[in-house]
């Protein structure tokens, strides 16, 4: 698997690549070019960030060959991470037909990993994701990086906006399954 990893903690490398004794989810924000992730840790608050980076598809390859490093590199993070849940961006609207069918195969891909694995599957609407994140469907990218320094109280603020998706895709789901726990005690 080849991917960039972010060490958004530098100072703290074993908030960064460790894995957790708890739960955890897998976020994705598809794309062939290269694909964001990110490894939630959900047994703390809040949730930890364990690894996120780009899976980096081969430059000048063909599709077929960018779908393969894909899924390859994600059924080794999901075999080394064991994650409960991955949580993918939805495709909700682009203009560009042939970028969003090249997203829509990326997340084919990225769905087909995890219901193999077995993992427990959610799709989230960029604004879904805003949402949680800020609290305002309609943020921008800006908005969204820097509410993630707040919410995960990381040292430094994720440059890469796949990542950063990925990050926030995973934080929506944390906030999902947090509330869908309360909800199950107040039963």
């Amino acid at each position: 698997m080849t991917c960039r990893r972010c060490t958004p903690t530098s100072t703290s490398p074993s908030r960064c690549c460790s894995t957790p004794s708890g739960g955890t989810v897998l976020g994705i924000d598809p794309g062939t070019t290269g694909m964001g992730f990110a490894l939630l840790a959900l047994d703390v608050d809040p949730p930890r960030l364990v690894t996120c980076g780009i899976v980096e598809t081969p430059r000048g390859g063909s599709n077929s060959e960018r779908l393969l490093a894909i899924a390859t590199a994600l059924d080794a993070l999901i075999a080394e991470h064991a994650p409960r849940a991955l949580a993918v961006e939805r495709l909700y609207f682009n203009k560009n037909v042939k970028t969003a069918m090249a997203v829509a195969e990326a997340r084919g891909i990225a769905l087909l990993c995890g219901a193999r694995a077995r993992v427990e599957i959610a799709e989230y609407t960029p604004q879904q994701v805003k949402m949680a994140v800020t609290g305002n469907g309609s943020a921008d990218k800006k908005a969204v990086q820097q509410m993630l320094v707040h919410v995960l109280k990381l040292e430094t603020k994720i440059k890469d906006d796949n990542v950063a998706d990925a990050v926030a895709v995973a934080v929506t789901h944390a906030h999902r399954a947090r509330f869908e726990a309360l909800v199950a005690t107040a039963r």
